[in-house]
């Protein structure tokens, strides 16, 4: 099909539509069937690097592999701004091969698939030797309000911490202007302040207009070292300032080692909830 001016591939599930674009190499529209409510961040038409405008968002479906500290910002642009290379479905998953020059960094291939009400979001790459670990980024509208489980550790009596984008790693101080803990739950707001704390795996999960909510957990990924992102508190929220257009909902992984094959994966599922009637 083509999605406001970009080919694209669409599949429909009990009312929900995933729109997966060539164009940005991801899924970039998950939520109402007839196509009037997207539940992701995903401005168009599409904006690609300039002079004026060096880091355009994309939206939709991110996918890095980390630690972010290494490249701090903007991602290679193969992750992030590059077209698909090649686009094909194999026993109804949806496979898509980014391209690759940066041979700083493996090769990416993405997958997407229904799993149920779910939608399946894998992305493999080859163990090149270097320790990686997998970052799904789900961009989403603002306003933007969730609510989270605290479990405080050893690393963070808070029961969260402040995702480490940069080295050094940054000190979480608290009270934050952006997050409101109570009663074992911490409300992080957007439109406050830039920042990206860390929680203990869990599903992410919001209200968004009409009724719809939308969900992304954590899946299974490749075999995991011991050596785990920002202390194991790797679902995580990124809120911007005032006048931001999207927050963030992610999902790390451990750093990951290849399997027999030599291939790293990493997996989230992503649900769109209708309203109920």
């Amino acid at each position: 099909m083509t999605w406001r001016g970009e080919s694209a591939w669409r599949s429909i599930q009990g009312g929900v539509a995933a729109i997966v674009s060539e164009a940005r190499t991801r899924l970039i529209y998950l939520g109402a069937a007839d196509g009037t409510l997207n539940l992701l961040n995903a401005p168009w038409p599409q904006v690609l690097p300039g002079k004026d405008n060096p880091w355009p968002n994309q939206g939709g479906h991110r996918f890095w592999l980390g630690p972010q500290y290494r490249w701090i910002w903007p991602p290679p642009t193969e992750w992030e701004y590059a077209p698909v290379e090649l686009a094909f479905v194999k026993g109804g998953v949806l496979v898509l091969r980014h391209a690759h020059h940066d041979t700083a960094y493996p090769a990416l291939t993405r997958e997407y698939a229904w799993d149920g009400a779910r939608l399946r979001c894998a992305v493999r790459w080859k163990d090149d030797g270097h320790r990686y670990f997998g970052l799904h980024v789900v961009a989403v509208d603002t306003p933007f309000s969730i609510t989270t489980r605290l479990e405080p550790g050893p690393d963070a009596p808070a029961g969260l911490v402040a995702a480490r984008m940069v080295e050094p790693e940054p000190p979480l101080h608290l009270p934050h202007p952006a997050v409101v803990v109570n009663d074992g739950h911490a409300t992080v707001h957007s439109g406050v302040s830039r920042v990206k704390f860390g929680f203990r795996p869990q599903p992410l999960e919001v209200e968004r207009a009409g009724g719809w909510r939308l969900a992304v957990l954590p899946g299974p990924c490749a075999e995991p070292t011991h050596d785990i992102p920002d202390h194991g508190y790797v679902s995580q929220v990124w809120v911007g300032e005032a006048g931001c257009e999207l927050a963030e909902l992610e999902q790390l992984t451990p750093h990951l080692r290849g399997d027999a094959s030599g291939s790293c994966s990493s997996t989230i599922f992503i649900e769109a909830t209708p309203p109920e009637r």
